[in-house]
């Protein structure tokens, strides 16, 4: 057991209440989706205001991010994480009860800033605790969680507001909302002492970050997991557009294709969790990084020789989505490592938003070039591969490809 804990008990619930966080986090972006037609006859307004509702989200998120995490390096994870679910919990009431499309965008908004603290002091709490291997492990546990439940949320949305109108979606946001905020304020405890806490204030949040962003290793990594982390999103976000529009596949059949993606990430996350305990960080990893670059080239294969296959396509995603859960969060937590105690919130805070940053960018890169083919999200995709392969030949020059209490392990690899 942990020596943080003092039962099994206390870190059962501690794990958890932070799965449910980010279960209530994740879901509460894709299960209203299908709700859209209905709000933008409900709201009289049309599908491009409607889609305010998704980026106004992220842009909450994306700026409190870079708050909540030097808040919580300052003040402790358990008090930012109350205060950000607070928040969320009160947005997703707003959001179920107002008639008016201004409020239910500002509402939106609220949402993601609550949801700032979830991803930055949620995260930081794991890396407060326990050493790279044990929180690689929950962290590919949390992303296959995840991942089932964000294959799930629109089906289940879907549900909901076919059966009970799109508020009920709202509803259940805010019950997750509730209960998680009342289970993290009275059964978890700090985890970040206070002797290892810094200064709250604009001058040292500025340094700080700087600081992260001049740590080459903590970047190098986290540009790598980042970057296949989005090539995934870019993919699900293509998806519809190639195979529907492009390959003819029926609407009937293309959710089929389009949950083997995700379905294949959640089996990547939670046979991560397995494979780290069985053989290790670095043969998890490698095996990892070896799929998705499989997959990145199967998928170019087939792209440039103009092999029309909706199955070989996306066994090729599924190849990568795959490779990037298994190796993505050992990149994350690899990238922790060389992150001191007092500046673990900032370096998660710090983290999201990159991530946030690139798939939007990405995503938008490739339907900006989109042609009704898949060269453009191929050839965006074989760039990041290099991107990444240049990164880790210069960590593995400086000796810094893996986590510092990993380097006995690649030894006798």
């Amino acid at each position: 057991m942990n020596p943080f804990f003092k039962s099994k008990s206390q870190e059962f619930l501690f794990l958890a209440i932070t799965l449910l966080a980010f279960i209530a986090f994740y879901i509460e972006t894709d299960i209203y989706t299908p709700s859209f037609p209905q709000m933008v006859e409900y709201f009289k307004t049309d599908a491009d205001t409607i889609q305010l509702l998704l980026s106004m989200n992220f842009l909450g998120l994306c700026i409190s991010s870079l708050f909540f995490g030097p808040a919580s390096d300052a003040y402790g994870r358990k008090k930012v994480l109350c205060t950000g679910l607070g928040i969320f919990m009160l947005a997703s009431l707003g959001c179920a009860a107002t008639d008016s499309l201004k409020f239910m965008i500002f509402f939106r908004l609220l949402q993601g800033i609550g949801c700032g603290a979830i991803v930055s002091a949620g995260l930081a709490g794991f890396f407060d605790v326990y050493p790279p291997e044990k929180s690689s492990r929950l962290v590919s546990i949390c992303n296959g969680a995840i991942g089932g439940m964000m294959a799930l949320a629109p089906m289940l949305g879907n549900w909901i507001s076919l059966h009970m109108g799109w508020r009920a979606n709202f509803y259940l946001i805010a019950i997750l909302a509730s209960v998680t905020f009342i289970c993290q304020a009275t059964l978890t405890k700090e985890t970040l002492p206070p002797e290892k806490r810094t200064r709250l204030s604009l001058p040292s949040a500025f340094k700080n970050y700087s600081s992260i962003l001049t740590n080459f290793p903590f970047m190098g990594h986290t540009f790598i997991w980042c970057l296949m982390f989005s090539m995934v999103i870019v993919f699900i976000a293509n998806l519809s557009l190639i195979f529907v529009d492009y390959l003819n596949v029926s609407k009937e059949i293309f959710g089929y294709y389009q949950a083997a993606i995700m379905g294949t990430f959640f089996v990547g996350s939670m046979g991560g969790a397995y494979l780290i305990q069985k053989i290790g960080m670095v043969a998890t990893k490698v095996l990892g990084s070896v799929t998705y670059v499989i997959g990145i080239g199967s998928l170019a294969f087939i792209t440039y020789l103009g092999i029309h296959s909706p199955l070989m396509l996306i066994i090729s995603m599924s190849l990568a989505s795959m490779g990037s859960a298994l190796a993505g969060t050992i990149y994350f937590s690899y990238s922790m490592s060389y992150i001191g105690e007092n500046l673990k919130g900032s370096a998660t805070s710090l983290t999201q938003s990159l991530r946030l940053l690139l798939s939007s960018s990405l995503v938008w890169l490739a339907a900006y070039k989109f042609d009704g083919s898949t060269r453009p999200m191929t050839a965006l995709a074989l760039v990041c591969i290099a991107v990444c392969g240049t990164f880790y030949v210069m960590l593995y020059r400086r000796n810094q490809h893996i986590a510092i209490s990993a380097k006995i392990e690649e030894s006798s690899f």
